[in-house]
Parts: structure tokens; sequence; C-alpha cells
């Protein structure tokens, strides 16, 4: 028997949310249990499920629906609103408002604030002036908002990470999607969460570590905000004693602003390398700061600019065209296109950008506006070779986005499968402790059911993260699915088998 349970006015995000609902499925005797927010969109999927959502339902209530025996519904919400409320916590203070923490009894320096982007920013001045960081995973935060609340930062000393800020470490602890990396002496200041989390991995991956990841929030290279939170956070890194090495990251941004935070580089003592992906070549002439042109070489410059023997990670160039050659060449001539199926949106831009230059004549489609590709007309259908972002907000409309639940993008994966022209697919896995519990592993039968397919996958994650990835990596590679060192190798072999397919034609 199906119950909705509605709490009106209750705004939770969407990791908590995966986290009810998966405590809830896991209780014996409950057959089926979701926890979204009322939105039409989560409205009509959980109608489309059977429940009977009650009427006047509005995007800031609480859904929790419960499929289970009359007997066991009571108790099974009872979890949902324990979890809700912290009260299956061992230890720690549960505060409802910023303004109630008592800072000498608990001396926090930092708040992380996930709500609705209208009541976001009001709690982001609340904890400036209570002295406090902000890390700011709300979206949907105007940019009057956003840039108001980081000039009151700036004034105060204070950083205002975000508004959708996907990944931060500070002070060892990972925020939101972040990896529990090493620490180390890198420090990382990310306008892109997924890029800033791949450099860190991979300078993890060679055997250094990470100071902190401060992100800023993909706006904040704007011409509007300026890069507030940026120069504020090289300033910060060039007085940390920890931060022997500074790593920007971003995707390409306004022209004004990026020269201005690399006159800022420029002008610091510690080295500065910086990756601001698909800028031209000119950007960093006649400057100090090291210049990369992918997530992987700025990892790779970090890390020598700490000294030492450095072994970049991976398979070599050659290796990678081998390996290209043989995965090509055993493929069905049928099979002749090739789909990406991404979470990281800067993994996505990454992947295109390889694949313009790599394989200029080739026509490629995308659900995203970029000069890289051209753009589908339905999104939810791949024509050609098509690279999506199934992060983008015309897929997490329907649903939360694919790092916090995989079957989002099992079921796009399950329709690329079924198109007999599909010879090539491309997967990135991103994990931690704040995205899911097993984003990698539900993959493994579907990939092991298609050999007639090639799979690459490459895996943005840190040794110490919950999901084992050492141990998924194994299980990927033994169901026939190749898995690369990093996003770029990924995207360079499948543009390697692009060009060789092409080339048979």
């Amino acid at each position: 028997m199906k119950k909705v349970y509605v709490l009106k006015n209750r705004y939770v995000d969407s990791v908590t949310l995966m986290n009810v609902a998966e405590k809830i499925n896991q209780v014996e005797g409950i057959f089926g249990a979701e926890s979204d927010m009322g939105t039409p969109a989560n409205v009509a999927l959980l109608s489309d499920l059977g429940y009977d959502v009650p009427q006047g339902t509005g995007k800031n209530d609480l859904i929790i629906a419960i499929d289970a025996d009359p007997g066991d519904q009571e108790r099974a919400y009872q979890i949902g609103l324990d979890i809700l409320d912290h009260r299956s916590t061992l230890g720690g203070n549960v505060y409802s408002d910023v303004n109630a923490i008592d800072l000498t009894a608990d001396p926090y320096d930092l708040v992380q604030i996930s709500l609705p982007g209208e009541y976001a920013a009001a709690e982001i001045r609340k904890a400036l002036d209570r002295g406090l960081d902000c890390f700011v995973f709300s979206d949907n935060v105007s940019l009057e908002d956003e840039l108001a609340c980081k000039q009151l930062g700036r004034e105060k000393g204070r950083l205002v990470m975000g508004p959708d800020a996907g990944v931060g470490l500070l002070g060892g602890v990972a925020l939101a999607a972040g990896s529990i990396v090493r620490k180390g002496a890198v420090g990382i200041i990310g306008a892109s969460g997924s890029g800033a989390q791949e450099v860190a991995c991979l300078v993890e991956h060679m055997g250094q570590g990470v100071s902190c990841i401060i992100g800023t929030g993909g706006r904040d290279l704007s011409p509007q905000i300026g890069g507030i939170t940026m120069l504020m956070a090289l300033e910060r890194l060039a007085n940390d004693p920890q931060t022997q090495v500074i790593c920007l990251v971003s995707k390409v941004a306004d022209p004004a602003v990026m020269g201005r935070v690399l006159d800022e580089a420029d002008k610091l003592d510690k080295p500065v390398t910086a990756v601001f992906l698909g800028a031209p070549k000119r950007l960093f002439d006649g400057r100090r700061v090291h210049g990369a042109w992918s997530l992987e070489e700025a990892a790779v410059l970090s890390v020598a600019m700490l000294g030492g023997e450095v072994h970049a990670p991976g398979r070599t160039r050659g290796q990678l065209e081998a390996l290209a050659a043989a995965l090509a060449d055993g493929l069905p001539r049928e099979r002749r296109y090739l789909r990406g199926l991404y979470c990281g949106g800067t993994f996505t831009e990454e992947a295109m950008i390889l694949f313009h230059e790599r394989c200029p004549q080739i026509p490629l489609y995308s659900n995203l506006d970029t000069v890289y590709a051209s753009r589908l007309d339905d999104p939810h259908r791949s024509k050609g070779h098509a690279i999506l972002d199934l992060g983008a907000e015309e897929f997490t409309a329907e649903a939360p986005h694919p790092i916090f639940d995989p079957a989002l993008r099992l079921r796009r994966l399950e329709q690329e499968l079924a198109d007999g022209e599909t010879g090539v697919v491309v997967l990135d896995f991103i994990t931690g402790p704040g995205v899911h519990a097993d984003p990698i592993m539900p993959f493994v039968p579907v990939i092991q059911a298609h050999p007639e397919v090639r799979f690459i996958a490459a895996i943005c994650g840190a040794e110490a993260d919950p999901q084992d990835i050492s141990g998924a990596r194994r299980a990927l590679e033994a169901a026939g699915c190749v898995v690369t060192d990093s996003n770029y190798q990924s995207a360079w072999l499948a543009a390697a088998m692009l060009a060789r397919m092409e080339g048979r034609r």
C-alpha cells in the first residue's frame, strides 16, 4: 500500500533527500520509498509511480512517499523524520538558525548553506555578520544577491564560496560533492567543481596532496562579479603556510576578469598554475603563472612545482593510440557512433574541446550551447556522435542530478545501447562522501551485458572516499570497460577511436 506524507514549507537539499529515501528503503518490510520536494516534475514522477500526492502540494513542500504494509508505514516515516531532524546522528549540536549558534561554545569558522536560492542570501548575510566563511551549495541565487553578498564578504574578510559551489575541501572536511583527498601542499581555487576535484584527485594519484579546495561558484569570473572570491582566495592561500603551490581551475571566462586574476597571481611569491578550459593560447603569454590546457596538465604542473620526480598518471599517448586502434578495428562497421554520457559539466566541456581539436571535420552534437558542437533538436534523443551533460537543467528538472542518483543516467545508457549504431560509450564517475553511495557498480552488469559496444570510463575520486574506487575500477575492467586515469585521457582515447572509425568509412 502506498502512502504520501507532506511536510508543508520544509525545504531539504537533494543530498539529504537522497539519504532519507535510501535509509528508508533499507528497512525490512519496505517495498519502496521516495523523498522529494514537491516540484511539478517530482509530483508527476510520483504520480507515475502510483503515489497519490495531495492537491495543493507546492515546490517548497517536502514529500515522503512510502510503499509498505499499513503497520510499517508510520515506522518508516518516523525513520525519515529522525534523519531530517538529525536525531539519528550521534553527537553534535543541531541548529535551526545561524544566529542560534554559540560561537564561544562551538567555535565554528564556516557554514555550509543549502537552501532555495530565494532564501540563501539572507542566511549568507547572517553568517558573514558573525564572522563565518560561507560555502553556498544553493543555486538559483540572483546575480544581484551574489554580488551584494560577495561585496559584504570582502568588507568583512570572509569568503563567500558559491552560490552553486559543488566541491570544497576545507580543514580536511569534504564539502558538497568533494572527495576526501590526502593532505598536502597544493591549494586549489576552482570556479568549476568537478574540474577542481579532478585536479585534486590527480595530485593525490601522483603521490602528493591538497591543502584545500576553495570553490568560487561558476559565475565568480563573470564581468558582473569580477572574480571577487577567486581574488580573495588567492590572497588567503598566499598567506597559508600549508600551501606551497596554488592552482586555479575554471572554464574559459570573461577575458578582463581572467586577466585581472592572473595579474594578481603573477605578483605572488608562491608558484601558480592555471587552467581556463577553452581559453586562447595567448592568455599566458609573458606571465609568471604557468598555463595548462587540460585538467590533467594542471595537476602535473602543480606537482612538478613541488619539486622531485613527477610520474604523470596513466598511459602514454602512444599506448592510447595503439589501444584506440585495437578497440576501433574490432567494432562492426554499423557500430559507428560515439555517445558520451557525462555527470560533470566541466568533464563534458573538456571532452568536447578535445574532440573539436582532434577531429574538427567530424560533426558533434550536444545538449549544451557551445561552439564545439551543434545543439540536439531533442536532448532526450541522441543522433550522430553526441556528448551529453546529464547534469544540465533539462535533465535535472525531471530527476536528481546523476551524481546523487544514477538512475537517470542508467536509463539513458540503456536507451543508447538500444540503438544499433552506438559503438562507443564514454562515462565519467565522481565519488565522495556527499554523492551517491554506489555511483559505479550499478553500471557494471549493463556494461558486461553489451560486449558488442566499447566502453571507456574515468573515475574522479580519492582513495579515502567511501566508494572504494580501486575495487570499482577492477569491477569495471572485469566487465570489459577500459578505465583511464583522467577525464582527459578518456576523451583522448575516445577521440582517437572516433578518428579511426571515421577513417574506415
